[in-house]
């Protein structure tokens, strides 16, 4: 494992760095920041290439799509945006009425969808922004979204304590995946759509399987809220990032821990590249390239 500070900008208080995610090459990440900005970086180097200005509050979510010729961002501020690779931003945007918290996409389709802090979730195109439906989906803070089976389904995950399994052809609830007695903070789906991690306030992660949720797992390791999970291409490794100052590793085939990394602060997210390297951001203010931690 190489520790690298790829990014930590100066001053005596640097706004965090709220989520990290990287392009299909690898080569670049895109990173959003608590004060709206938007960053771009060279993922080797940590060199700064661009600055992308238009929200006017925290990040909550960033994505590469198209390819990596865009960028789809989603904010406090209600709303999330299209950016070109340039920097560009589009001339669309797609509006909640509360906070967006969470954003996931499903690039075969073309489609998105973002959860806001009033438990309403938007599916949408991510060509135009246009909303292509709603769902009352939670009593509280929508946390986590993931499109599962070739999209026909989302899960989602809340402040209020439950996972939720929705069909995206009648746009109606399947079954409660999960009930728990503290906020989902975070959440990440395995590639074949066949189970979700989900990422406690407490510092727990629970497996849960879509098909038998009464077969679960917990994994235990951090000390505090997990605050972002995401699952390599393989789906055999989880990467977890938590308010404990610490990124860990774990195996999906054995349900454990492989190993556990010291951040600069309370990590915010982590991502995967396609090459297997790893990246985490953190409330410091720094991005970090860990290196490709899944052998």
């Amino acid at each position: 494992m190489k520790k690298t500070i790829l990014y930590r900008p100066s001053g005596a208080q640097p706004p965090a760095v709220t989520s990290v995610s990287a392009d299909p090459s690898g080569l670049r990440l895109v990173c959003g920041t608590l004060d709206g900005r938007i960053i771009l970086l060279d993922a080797k180097t940590g060199r700064l290439q661009r600055v992308l200005k238009g929200h006017e509050s925290t990040i909550s979510a960033v994505f590469f799509i198209s390819e990596g010729k865009r960028i789809l961002s989603a904010s406090w501020d209600k709303t999330a945006r299209v950016w070109s690779r340039a920097g560009v931003q589009g001339t669309h945007l797609l509006r909640q009425n509360d906070q967006v918290k969470a954003m996931a996409v499903w690039e075969a389709a073309q489609k998105g969808a973002v959860g806001a802090r009033d438990g309403e979730v938007r599916i949408f195109s991510t060509k135009s922004l246009r909303s292509l439906k709603s769902l009352r989906a939670h009593m509280a803070d929508v946390s986590g979204l993931s499109f599962v089976r070739e999209g026909t389904q989302l899960v989602t995950a809340s402040y209020d304590g439950e996972c939720r399994l929705w069909d995206l052809r009648e746009f109606t609830m399947l079954s409660v995946l999960g009930r728990y007695d503290e906020r989902i903070r975070s959440m990440a789906a395995v590639p074949d759509g066949s189970c979700v991690f989900l990422g406690m306030h407490g510092g727990d992660i629970q497996s849960v399987n879509l098909d038998n949720p009464k077969k679960a797992h917990r994994l235990a390791g951090h000390s505090d809220v997990v605050t972002s999970l995401c699952i390599d291409s393989s789906g055999k490794h989880l990467l977890s990032g938590s308010m404990d100052r610490t990124v860990r590793l774990w195996s999906i085939e054995t349900n454990s821990e492989k190993t556990a990394l010291r951040a600069e602060g309370g990590v915010s997210s982590v991502a995967w590249a396609s090459s297997g390297e790893a990246f985490s951001s953190d409330f410091s203010g720094a991005v970090i390239s860990w290196g490709r931690l899944a052998k």
